[in-house]
């Protein structure tokens, strides 16, 4: 293109002209023949753009570090309703986990794979510069979200030292005007939502139950079957109706911009009585003292969350309840409260049948609620006089308070195969309070010298985590059935850190930073951790060889190297010999009194910071005006003196568990991320951005001398020594380690049947059989994809994204057996289609049959809208918008959902279709 255009245009019309990566210009044609020049004027402000990073703000073109800011897009979000939804599939590097099916469940969020193993592996959250307990950030409003900012490679996380290994997300809210405007303005937002199981687990029928009980079950004559067609599935699910409305009010008073919002959210889930309510306010003020040389910023956030839960073991009972039984039946004395129930002898009920699920569902009363306020003041003043020097001062909490019950009516037929197996009900409550504050102090220099730009900053932080929480157990009368449980316990971290950047002509820039780090998790000797950064970038676009380049607008070199620390791990006193009081139910006899005994805790008195050092290369491209732009890194990471959570041999310690310092891991890994605007017109706009990201991760060290003995058990898919996965040198974390399934000449596998090490054929299920199978649950590959294409006033906006070669267990196919059809209980169970094609008499639950690829392709949702603009004055607009979440997933895996974190299928809560219905009012 040469930039010539004709357009017919009456006289006084009005030219828009617009490029990417220009400033647009407005003309009037005057009637003139004279043809028009028109000059657009590069637009810096793309480089100019403040980015929020560690304790202050830089300029976009002055990043060194490996970080990238996520601006929600309020015209193809989909249905978000906790804070991580924003992020699935927006950037290269961090594979987000969405939550369960359960309406307000919080997800995983892995930066870069994770850089522990037993220790935490979520990344630090930053909330307006209020840095939050690692928990779900599913209190936060979506809504009130102004911007995401990930920093992943060390130099940009470095700052943040002492938890800062697995990255960092720091969550900016929505401000007031700073434009000067007084007269408020609204925002109105409202949706409606429909959602359904759109996929069941593939069992039998109530004829074809019959039919495989009558061939295979090796029940007694006796033993009749019942009368009736049920679909458990059916009976424990429903249609999940759900509402979400938002109001805001932004404006600015004299010289304080301020914000106010409320939001309230009512979401049903598919499993019956499964709801969740939150109730959101925040308010910002931003007002200004002394000639604008005094900031204040103050953020308050409070949320009310009340959920009612519900067991997903249903789901498993669901899918193995006998489909010939009732879902209701009376019995004598109201036993089961007029819910079928498993009768043995005499009438009684058989305590190890499964549950009634429905009953489980419907006669359960239980609650979660949650208070949560979020809140800080910050006061930067510029020095009169000095003004290139200021000083910052946050000051910040984050205090929880969690309230929960469980009750259970008499005679409900969970009390009889659960609690005391009797029939007494049961009550349960539990009460916690967190409290976390904080206190941040820092100074910072700015200054340019002609063409030389320094910026400094050094500070102090202090933070305090604290909980107190205790718990009751009842019968319904009130009488304990088990001792009351107390904790309370609290942690500090303090801190001293500074970082340095200097920029040459906004072409060469170099920035160090140094944070010490004290956490009272460590002893005195080990208690202080040291962590440095020092990155280096260069905007080649900027030398005089590529000046005259038409097509090259951006292109930045990076190169970094840090090290950042990991404490979180376990309790907060794991270097302490501590001890545990006896329960009234277990203290002793002496003479005439009874006396409390005290157990000691296992202990690490030598357990010290896990240290994580990375190298980052990364390169910031455009061509073409920016139309192509995006990022592409790479890095190489190494974990020392990892904290993990391992078996120790008997008599060494306190307990046959301990936390302690075992092992390196090493880590590399790709991520590419583009952006793309194939065409901007008058009327037409169509952009798309997708990432791609591949990582690998291996352990290098385990213990003093590594062999194949040496390995950490992992991956426990419920009960005693059901572990599937393992650490161990030389592999992936979470390696499935398992036994090698034997086969028939026709590919039928031999039911109990493994081929051992040598090569025989082995009926033993010890760990000698078992073999690494090179095979874990973490994704070396994940990809996000999204686009959204405008005409006019309406929009259509696509998002998806997928992981793969990673493996799931599928536990659920691995626990069933045709044995299940009739057990020795006295109890007759439906099995799954898949077991009649393998034909296992029993559980084989630690065979590799059962190990599937679980790559997948997820759109998560379709988006299409219309704005009404200027509706009674300028400042007035509608949008109507209908949206698909969870359109369809592209996999080849048996199971319901191979998206697990843990890579093991249990009884999970399926993510439900949902269709949306929105509305937003702008006035």
């Amino acid at each position: 293109m040469d930039g010539n255009f004709t357009l017919k245009a009456a006289v006084n019309d009005i030219l828009s002209i617009t490029c990417i990566g220009f400033k647009g210009q407005e003309l009037t044609v005057t009637g003139s023949n004279t043809p028009l020049v028109i000059t657009l004027q590069e637009d810096t402000e793309m480089l100019d753009e403040v980015v929020v990073i560690g304790y202050g703000q830089v300029k976009k073109g002055d990043v060194t570090g490996s970080l990238l800011t996520v601006k929600p897009d309020e015209l193809n979000k989909g249905k978000q309703l906790t804070a991580e939804d924003a992020l699935v599939g927006k950037v290269a590097g961090v594979n987000i986990v969405p939550g369960s099916g359960a309406p307000g469940s919080g997800g995983t969020i892995p930066i870069r794979m994770g850089a522990s193993l037993s220790a935490d592996n979520d990344p630090l959250i930053v909330i307006d510069g209020v840095p939050v307990s690692n928990a779900s950030i599913s209190s936060i409003n979506p809504n009130d979200i102004a911007s995401f900012t990930v920093l992943k490679d060390a130099s940009a996380t470095a700052i943040y030292g002492s938890r800062a290994s697995n990255g960092v997300i720091i969550i900016t809210t929505k401000k007031g005007n700073t434009d000067g405007v007084s007269r408020p303005s609204f925002s109105y937002s409202a949706n409606v939502t429909v959602g359904n199981v759109y996929k069941k687990l593939d069992v039998l029928s109530a004829s074809e139950y019959r039919e495989a009980f009558a061939k295979y079950a090796n029940a007694p004559e006796a033993f009749k079957l019942g009368d009736v067609n049920t679909d458990w599935q059916d009976e424990i699910y429903r249609v999940a109706m759900g509402t979400d409305h938002n109001l805001s009010m932004t404006g600015a008073l004299k010289n304080m911009p301020y914000r106010v919002s409320v939001g309230y959210t009512n979401q049903n889930g598919t499993l019956k009585n499964n709801n969740y309510q939150r109730l959101n306010a925040s308010i910002g003020l931003s007002p200004k003292f002394f000639d604008k040389h005094l900031s204040v910023d103050i953020n308050i956030k409070g949320s009310i969350e009340d959920e009612k839960p519900v067991s997903t073991s249903v789901i498993g009972s669901a899918v193995g309840f006998d489909p010939t039984r009732p879902v209701y039946q009376n019995y004598d004395g109201n036993v089961g409260l007029g819910y079928y129930m498993w009768m043995g002898v005499s009438n009684t009920p058989i305590t190890l049948a499964a549950s009634n699920p429905v009953s489980d569902l419907e006669l359960a009363d239980k609650q979660n609620k949650t208070k949560r306020s979020i809140g800080n003041i910050a006061l930067d003043y510029k020095i009169h006089g000095f003004e290139d020097f200021r000083l910052n001062l946050n000051m910040g909490y984050d205090f929880l308070t969690e309230d929960k019950h469980d009750n259970m009516p008499d005679l409900a037929p969970a009390m009889y195969t659960g609690n005391e197996q009797d029939g007494t009900g049961k009550r349960y409550t539990y009460h916690n309070d967190k409290r976390n504050t904080l206190l941040d102090f820092y100074a910072n220099y700015a200054k340019d010298f002609n063409d030389h730009n320094l910026n400094a900053m050094a500070g102090y932080g202090w933070q305090r985590f604290w909980y107190k929480n205790h718990d009751t157990t009842t019968d319904t009368k009130g009488e304990d059935l088990t001792s009351p449980k107390h904790e309370e316990a609290e942690l500090y971290l303090l801190s001293f850190y500074g970082r340095l950047n200097y920029s040459w002509k906004q072409r060469y820039m170099l920035t160090a930073t140094l944070r010490a780090d004290a956490s009272s998790r460590f002893s005195p000797e080990t208690r202080w951790g040291y962590f440095p950064s020092v990155a280096a970038a260069w905007r080649v676009n900027d030398e005089a060889f590529l000046a005259d380049n038409k097509v090259v607008s951006d292109l930045k070199l990076r190169l970094s190297y840090g090290q950042t620390g990991q404490q979180s791990i376990g309790s907060y006193y794991q270097h302490l010999s501590t001890y545990t009081a006896s329960y009234d139910e277990s203290r002793y006899l002496f003479g005439n009194k009874w006396y409390t005994t005290y157990r000691p805790n296992g202990y690490d008195p030598n357990i010290k910071w896990e240290t994580t050092e990375t190298y980052n290369i990364g390169i910031d491209y455009g061509f073409l005006n920016n139309r192509i732009s995006g990022t592409i890194d790479y890095y190489w990471r190494n974990t020392k003196d990892l904290l993990n959570d391992i078996f120790v041999p008997a008599g060494s310690n306190f307990t046959n568990r301990i936390e302690t310092n075992i092992g390196d891991m090493e880590s590399k890994g790709l991520e590419i991320g583009v952006n793309l605007v194939p065409i901007q017109t008058k009327d037409w706009e169509w952009n798309i951005s997708g990432n791609f990201t591949w990582n690998a991760s291996k352990i290098t060290k385990l213990n003093t001398i590594d062999n194949e003995s040496n390995y950490v058990k992992t991956g426990n898919a419920g009960g005693t020594g059901r572990y599937l996965q393992v650490h161990m040198v030389g592999e992936t974390p979470n390696t499935y380690y398992l036994l090698k399934q034997a086969y028939d000449e026709n590919g039928q596998p031999l039911d109990g049947k493994y081929i051992a090490k040598d090569g025989s054929i082995t009926s033993s299920e010890e760990d000698s059989n078992k073999y690494v199978t090179g095979k874990s649950s973490k994704a070396p590959y994940y990809c996000g994809l999204s686009t959204r294409l405008s005409y006019k006033n309406w929009d259509l906006g696509i998002n998806g994204h997928g992981s793969f070669g990673f493996y799931v267990y599928n536990y659920v196919a691995a626990s069933n057996s045709l044995d299940a059809l009739y057990g020795s209980n006295g109890v007759s169970s439906n099995i799954l289609r898949s077991t009649l094609e393998n034909k296992f008499t029993q559980d084989r639950q630690f065979t590799d049959h059962f190990l599937e690829r679980g790559n997948f392709f997820r759109i998560d949702n379709i988006t299409i809208g219309h704005t009404f603009n200027k509706l009674w004055n300028d400042g007035t607009s509608l949008r109507l918008s209908f949206a698909v979440q969870n359109v369809c997933t592209l996999s080849g895996y048996s199971g319901l959902d191979p998206e697990l974190y843990d890579g093991i299928d249990k009884n999970i809560y399926q993510r439900p279709r949902t269709f949306m219905l929105g509305v937003n009012l702008n006035f």
